[in-house]
Protein backbone atom coordinates (compact mmCIF):
# COMPACT_ATOMS: atom_id res chain seq x y z
CA UNK A 1 0.00 0.00 0.00
CA UNK A 2 1.35 3.27 -0.94
CA UNK A 3 1.67 6.32 1.17
CA UNK A 4 -0.88 9.22 -0.32
CA UNK A 5 -0.12 13.06 0.69
CA UNK A 6 -2.44 13.17 2.69
CA UNK A 7 -1.76 10.34 4.58
CA UNK A 8 2.06 11.70 4.79
CA UNK A 9 0.72 15.22 6.19
CA UNK A 10 -1.35 13.40 8.97
CA UNK A 11 2.10 11.52 9.87
CA UNK A 12 3.87 14.74 9.36
CA UNK A 13 1.25 16.54 11.84
CA UNK A 14 1.28 13.75 14.19
CA UNK A 15 5.40 13.85 14.15
CA UNK A 16 5.26 17.50 15.10
CA UNK A 17 2.98 17.37 17.65
CA UNK A 18 5.29 14.64 19.13
CA UNK A 19 8.23 16.79 19.47
CA UNK A 20 5.73 19.24 20.92
CA UNK A 21 4.72 17.39 22.88
CA UNK A 22 8.45 15.66 23.57
CA UNK A 23 9.45 19.23 25.11
CA UNK A 24 6.94 20.12 27.18
CA UNK A 25 7.44 16.22 28.87
CA UNK A 26 11.20 17.34 29.15
CA UNK A 27 9.88 20.94 30.33
CA UNK A 28 7.29 19.52 33.02
CA UNK A 29 8.33 16.22 33.83
CA UNK A 30 11.42 16.72 34.42
CA UNK A 31 12.24 20.34 35.29
CA UNK A 32 14.18 20.86 31.78
CA UNK A 33 13.83 24.74 31.03
CA UNK A 34 13.46 25.98 27.73
CA UNK A 35 15.88 28.75 26.74
CA UNK A 36 14.20 31.12 23.75
CA UNK A 37 16.14 29.45 21.04
CA UNK A 38 14.34 26.48 22.14
CA UNK A 39 10.92 27.84 21.94
CA UNK A 40 11.83 29.61 18.44
CA UNK A 41 12.43 25.79 17.72
CA UNK A 42 8.94 24.80 19.23
CA UNK A 43 7.05 27.09 17.25
CA UNK A 44 9.03 25.74 14.13
CA UNK A 45 7.05 22.73 15.44
CA UNK A 46 3.88 23.99 16.36
CA UNK A 47 3.63 25.63 12.38
CA UNK A 48 4.89 22.53 10.65
CA UNK A 49 1.40 20.95 12.91
CA UNK A 50 -0.66 23.07 11.86
CA UNK A 51 0.75 23.39 8.08
CA UNK A 52 0.39 20.10 7.96
CA UNK A 53 -3.31 19.60 9.76
CA UNK A 54 -4.51 22.23 7.38
CA UNK A 55 -3.03 20.24 4.02
CA UNK A 56 -5.06 17.47 5.37
CA UNK A 57 -8.12 19.51 5.72
CA UNK A 58 -7.60 21.35 2.33
CA UNK A 59 -8.35 20.06 -1.29
CA UNK A 60 -5.61 20.90 -2.59
CA UNK A 61 -2.72 19.80 0.19
CA UNK A 62 0.07 21.95 -1.76
CA UNK A 63 -0.13 24.64 0.18
CA UNK A 64 0.21 22.98 3.37
CA UNK A 65 2.75 20.73 2.35
CA UNK A 66 4.88 23.52 1.26
CA UNK A 67 4.37 25.85 4.12
CA UNK A 68 5.41 22.79 6.39
CA UNK A 69 8.51 22.66 4.49
CA UNK A 70 8.97 26.14 5.43
CA UNK A 71 8.96 25.47 8.66
CA UNK A 72 10.71 22.56 8.62
CA UNK A 73 13.60 25.04 7.47
CA UNK A 74 12.97 27.70 9.86
CA UNK A 75 13.46 25.04 12.94
CA UNK A 76 16.85 23.31 11.31
CA UNK A 77 18.19 26.73 10.83
CA UNK A 78 17.11 27.63 14.14
CA UNK A 79 19.14 24.22 15.57
CA UNK A 80 21.62 24.81 13.68
CA UNK A 81 22.48 28.22 14.98
CA UNK A 82 21.65 26.65 18.61
CA UNK A 83 24.45 24.24 18.03
CA UNK A 84 27.32 26.16 16.15
CA UNK A 85 26.83 29.11 18.97
CA UNK A 86 27.33 25.84 21.70
CA UNK A 87 30.35 25.11 19.62
CA UNK A 88 31.58 28.34 19.38
CA UNK A 89 31.71 29.09 16.09
CA UNK A 90 28.74 31.18 16.04
CA UNK A 91 27.63 34.49 18.69
CA UNK A 92 23.94 33.47 20.44
CA UNK A 93 21.36 35.95 19.80
CA UNK A 94 21.24 38.81 22.23
CA UNK A 95 18.01 38.28 23.08
CA UNK A 96 19.32 34.44 24.23
CA UNK A 97 21.29 36.26 27.17
CA UNK A 98 18.09 36.51 29.66
CA UNK A 99 19.12 39.86 31.28
CA UNK A 100 16.47 43.15 30.04
CA UNK A 101 14.37 41.07 28.00
CA UNK A 102 11.21 42.51 29.71
CA UNK A 103 9.71 45.74 29.63
CA UNK A 104 7.18 46.01 32.30
CA UNK A 105 4.62 48.71 33.07
CA UNK A 106 3.65 48.99 36.61
CA UNK A 107 4.90 47.21 39.54
CA UNK A 108 3.09 44.18 39.96
CA UNK A 109 3.56 43.51 36.17
CA UNK A 110 7.35 43.88 37.46
CA UNK A 111 6.88 41.83 40.88
CA UNK A 112 5.29 38.77 38.78
CA UNK A 113 8.56 38.72 36.44
CA UNK A 114 10.46 38.95 39.04
CA UNK A 115 9.52 34.65 39.41
CA UNK A 116 10.02 34.03 36.15
CA UNK A 117 13.02 32.33 35.05
CA UNK A 118 14.58 33.02 31.78
CA UNK A 119 16.98 30.19 30.88
CA UNK A 120 19.90 31.29 29.12
CA UNK A 121 20.54 29.65 25.90
CA UNK A 122 24.18 29.04 25.91
CA UNK A 123 23.46 27.04 29.16
CA UNK A 124 22.38 23.12 27.96
CA UNK A 125 19.97 22.18 30.55
CA UNK A 126 20.20 18.57 29.53
CA UNK A 127 21.68 16.23 26.69
CA UNK A 128 21.02 12.97 25.72
CA UNK A 129 23.91 10.80 24.57
CA UNK A 130 26.16 13.82 24.17
CA UNK A 131 24.33 15.61 22.78
CA UNK A 132 21.96 19.21 23.57
CA UNK A 133 18.47 18.91 22.85
CA UNK A 134 19.29 21.50 20.03
CA UNK A 135 21.32 18.93 17.83
CA UNK A 136 18.93 16.03 18.51
CA UNK A 137 16.73 18.91 16.68
CA UNK A 138 18.63 18.81 13.29
CA UNK A 139 18.29 15.04 12.29
CA UNK A 140 14.24 15.89 13.16
CA UNK A 141 13.72 19.01 11.37
CA UNK A 142 16.14 16.99 8.49
CA UNK A 143 13.01 13.96 8.51
CA UNK A 144 10.32 16.74 8.90
CA UNK A 145 11.57 18.79 5.49
CA UNK A 146 11.93 15.02 3.76
CA UNK A 147 8.49 14.15 4.63
CA UNK A 148 7.27 17.59 3.32
CA UNK A 149 9.49 17.47 0.06
CA UNK A 150 8.51 13.62 -0.55
CA UNK A 151 4.55 15.11 -0.27
CA UNK A 152 5.39 17.79 -2.32
CA UNK A 153 6.65 14.97 -4.97
CA UNK A 154 3.40 13.00 -4.56
CA UNK A 155 1.45 16.24 -5.16
CA UNK A 156 2.67 16.63 -8.55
Amino acid sequence: MSLTPRHLLQGLALYALGLLAAGLLLEQGFGVLPCPMCWWQRYAHAAIALAALAGVLAKRPTVGAATAGFAATAGLTIASWQVAAQQGLLPYPASCAGDDQILAVGADLLSAMANTTVIPCDLETFTLLGFSLAAWNIPAMLLALALSVITLIRLR
